[in-house]
């Protein structure tokens, strides 16, 4: 046998030592069926961080974007616990948002402690007004209190810093998920009508519900 065989046949041998074997290496915690530490998730595939909210390898929806049409009229009544802004807006039968009231809730929806602007997803604004617009009536607006809309990677790792219930990889983030209650409206009943009409994420916590329009998951907290 060469000298020159024998390098070869050496290294093949190292190269093949070098390829991680499958099943080695498995992770610690399988988050890949659930929705987090504390929740009770369905009908979503791929991975997730501990609070339901998508990794940054299904970050993005593949869901095309839908606007909102109201099916009936209503009026909202939107506040801000942390700013005390408020917002209403009048939304008539087969119509949507006009672009006043799309700039309105853009910037009512933003991230007022660096007050940075960035347009909500379509998909999550629509589902937000359908759960919405499933408690109002024409004659009395619909209060909603909202604790978060869009949140700048700074903010969001700020929130990180001084609470656990903050995702790393937040859809907040990219402006695809808000954080509400109905003040008239138990949050189990809020949380039931945001579970049907929401395609995406639902997250039940104590003082509000979180939705997004990441992928199908279900998650109480």
């Amino acid at each position: 046998m060469t000298q020159r065989s024998v390098l070869t046949r050496r290294a093949v041998f190292a190269g093949a030592l070098s390829i991680p074997g499958t099943g080695i290496a498995a992770p610690l915690l399988d988050l890949t069926n659930g929705g987090g530490l504390f929740s009770k998730s369905s009908g979503h595939r791929g991975s997730l961080d501990l609070f339901g909210e998508p990794s940054s390898a299904s970050r993005h929806s593949n869901r095309s974007q839908a606007k909102f049409r109201a099916s009936h009229p209503f009026q909202i009544a939107l506040h801000n616990p942390n700013t005390h802004e408020s917002l209403t807006l009048s939304l008539r039968a087969n119509a949507g948002l006009n672009v006043t009231q799309t700039s309105q809730i853009h910037k009512f929806l933003r991230d007022w402690r660096r007050n940075e602007i960035k347009e909500i997803d379509n998909n999550i604004l629509k589902t937000f007004l359908e759960i919405c617009g499933h408690f109002g009536r024409d004659e009395s607006p619909v209060r909603v209190q909202v604790t978060s809309g869009y949140r700048s990677k700074a903010t969001n790792d700020h929130l990180r810093r001084s609470s656990q219930n903050v995702a790393r990889n937040s859809l907040h983030v990219q402006a695809r998920a808000i954080d509400f209650s109905l003040p008239d409206v138990p949050i189990s009943a809020l949380a039931r009508t945001a579970r049907r009409i929401c395609p995406g994420g639902v997250g039940r916590y104590q003082s509000f519900v979180h939705i997004d329009s990441g992928p199908l998951r279900r998650w109480s907290a």
